[in-house]
Formats: structure tokens, C-alpha cells, sequence
């Protein structure tokens, strides 16, 4: 799937593994804690999943568990890789998307972000990241959704 994001650049979106010919060096992760979304709270750009990059040495995996204990406390086991993205800014980057359940969640003492925000819908608004307001993360969404598991 091809979109424009919110910032004006080209994205391409695929549910197949391998699709892209970028090395994917950034993870945004998709989870539900006792039924709930699992957001962080960006200081300037809003609500949005949990992510960001992956550093050296690091697998996407690793990365996606840190981020998301970095962003929210939360402890998730068995990230599953479900989709990724390329935007092409001016540096063009590919983003994985990973599913993943929460174990637990935990307090923790400096965050990167103010913290985590558990959601039961979804209704990106004024509140929310651009990020989470574009044709590609609307497709994320429904195909998540689709997976029965994820409820609304």
C-alpha cells in the first residue's frame, strides 16, 4: 500500500516480510494490557504506540522490548513481527511494526516520555501523534483489529 503520511512524504506499507530493499533500523510496537491499547505520551507530538530506534548491536526484537519498557514500563514477551513501512524523507527509513503482549507493567523512575497511557478504543483525535493519524497506521490498525484477538 502506498499513502502520503501527515508531514507530506511518500510511504509504502507491506504485511509481507522481506518487501523492502532498507534495512529496518526503527520499531513501533502494537499491545493491549488487560484489554487495554497501550500508548505512550510524547511531550510534543501526542499519544502514540510505543517505538523508536534500534541501537548498535541491537536486534529489532531487543529494540522493541527496550522501547516499550523505556516509553511505559510495560514488560512484553514474544514481540511478532506484522508489518513494515518505509518513509521516504529526505533519509528514507524503514519502521517494523511489531505485536506483542504485556506481561507487566512496571513503575519505573525516569521515562523518556510522560508515560503510559491505556486506552480501551481507538479513536485517534486532537490528542494523538500525527503518527497515528495516517492512511498507513489506519491500515495497521483495521488489520490488527481483523486479528480477533485485539478486540476494538
Amino acid at each position: 500500500m502506498e499513502y502520503i503520511d501527515l508531514n507530506g512524504c511518500r510511504c509504502e506499507l507491506s504485511f509481507e516480510p522481506g518487501t523492502f530493499p532498507i534495512e529496518s533500523r526503527h520499531v513501533l510496537v502494537i499491545c493491549k494490557f488487560n484489554d487495554k491499547w497501550v500508548l505512550t505520551k510524547h511531550s510534543i507530538r501526542g499519544l502514540e504506540f510505543p517505538g523508536g530506534k534500534v541501537e548498535p548491536g541491537e536486534s529489532l526484537r531487543q529494540a522493541a522490548k527496550r522501547e516499550v519498557y523505556e516509553e511505559t514500563g510495560a514488560v512484553i514477551r514474544n514481540p511478532e513481527w506484522f508489518a513494515e513501512y518505509v518513509v521516504f524523507s529526505e533519509k528514507p527509513f524503514c519502521k517494523t511494526v511489531f505485536l506483542a503482549e504485556v506481561e507487566r507493567l512496571e513503575k519505573i523512575e525516569k521515562m523518556e516520555t510522560e508515560g503510559i497511557v491505556l486506552m480501551e478504543k481507538l479513536h485517534p483525535d486532537g490528542s494523538f501523534s500525527f503518527l497515528m493519524k495516517d492512511a498507513g497506521m489506519k491500515e495497521i490498525i483495521k488489520k490488527v483489529k481483523q486479528l480477533g484477538k485485539w478486540g476494538n
